[in-house]
């Protein structure tokens, strides 16, 4: 006799005597709930592996083999990447590999609101709350790592954002959770599948929250892992190879993103420093600033904070170096201490050893060295009129921070 084919969306198991619902038809019944709390070990397995802060040997030769080289380049700068939970030795041999022949550089990681140490300097992405314009802002931050043991205050003002940070992934997930999620601004999930999109997206919080809940990470590396990008890479993986969650992904991502937008911009003012407490108390240390991706924070460049300079690019917002370029150069008029032309790869590293577990693709082109506009003809002449190149950032920055 023929074995029945299986059921599409459900999980048999082991001994093919029981079926239970798999996501494609238990996110949609009335026990939805339940469904999405009894956790099988498929969903235990890829949550361990999202959450997994040890790389196996094939993700440790991704992490230390670059997608890129430069076999002929003698400088690069990267004072904007995240190694996220990549050891910093295998980030080593992967710029080695990429640029062999450099011998001046700047490499500075830049985790966000955790300070690492990498050579000779420590970096850190900071979150900021302006209150003047109502806006969380980021900010760059270089220093010796030598000065490490008088960073303490710097450091506490770190932890202290990290941790409310860190909240936020549950707050997504317990509005997620909620009955009714019709209220929510997400365009795509307002067609004729809208229903069935918001549904799925609350089936997956569901079952993320429950997950989280039984793994007991508080107080252990992986707990840095348990952040809003969490929860799109946990929908992605989950709906991998089923015809009927891969249609409707993509709305319920939206839905997703819809209520992080609802918790961000709900976020506690008090709960954050200001950019100007975080650039005083950075500047005690020698530091140098840098101002991110400003066309997301651009009120930043009329506050004449004291900072080094912008970044001209970023992959985030590829389309803005001329302009910015150019309004570098004016704000420098009749400034004693020039700001510096930057330009952040922005690479995450898990994008590169993790990436089909990775719901942001276009991370995955990014690489730590690597700002290609700089060989641009035409934004190096906008650039050297200003004043600004790669050579002189490098040289005055390095200088700053000595």
């Amino acid at each position: 006799m023929k074995k029945k084919p299986p059921v599409p969306g459900r999980v048999t198991e082991p001994g093919g005597k029981k079926t239970k619902p798999g996501p494609a038809d238990a996110a949609f019944g009335p026990g939805a709930v339940e469904a999405a709390c009894d956790l099988d070990e498929a969903s235990v397995a890829l949550f361990d592996q999202l959450t997994s802060v040890e790389l196996s040997a094939e993700e440790r030769r991704l992490a230390a083999h670059p997608d890129r080289t430069a076999p002929r380049a003698r400088r690069f700068l990267a004072v904007h990447w995240h190694p996220e939970w990549a050891p910093l030795d295998l980030i080593s041999q992967r710029l080695a590999a990429a640029f062999p022949r450099a011998d001046d550089f700047l490499a500075i990681p830049t985790q966000h609101n955790r300070v690492l140490a990498f050579g000779p300097y420590a970096g850190v992405e900071a979150d900021a709350f302006d209150r003047d314009c109502g806006l969380k802002v980021q900010l760059l931050i270089h220093f010796k790592a030598d000065r490490l043991p008088r960073a303490g205050v710097f450091l506490r003002m770190m932890d202290r954002t990290y941790h409310y940070r860190a909240h936020q992934l549950m707050d997504i997930l317990d509005i997620l959770a909620s009955p009714d999620l019709r209220g929510l601004a997400a365009p795509r999930a307002a067609g004729p599948d809208g229903e069935r999109a918001r549904l799925l997206a609350r089936f997956y919080a569901l079952r993320l929250r429950a997950l989280i809940a039984r793994s007991g990470l508080s107080g252990t590396p992986r707990y840095e892992l348990l952040k809003n990008r969490l929860l799109p890479d946990f929908m992605t993986a989950q709906s991998a190879g089923q015809a009927e969650l891969g249609r409707l992904l993509p709305p319920a991502l939206e839905v997703a993103r819809a209520v992080k937008k609802k918790v961000k911009s709900a976020l506690n003012p008090a709960e954050f420093y200001s950019p100007r407490e975080i650039i005083e108390e950075a500047r005690a240390l020698g530091a140098g600033l840098v101002i991110p991706h400003p066309p997301t924070f651009w009120p930043m460049l009329l506050a004449d904070l004291d900072v080094d300079g912008w970044e001209v690019w970023n992959p985030s917002t590829p389309n803005h170096a001329p302009l910015l370029s150019q309004a570098l150069a004016r704000a420098n008029r009749g400034r004693h201490r020039r700001l510096l032309a930057f330009m952040g790869d922005d690479t995450h590293m898990s994008s590169k050893f993790r990436p089909r577990l990775s719901a942001d693709k276009g991370a995955a082109d990014r690489e730590i060295g690597f700002q290609d506009p700089w060989s641009d003809p035409a934004l190096r002449r906008l650039l050297a009129a200003g004043g600004q190149s790669l050579a002189g950032t490098l040289a005055e920055y390095r200088d700053r921070l000595a």
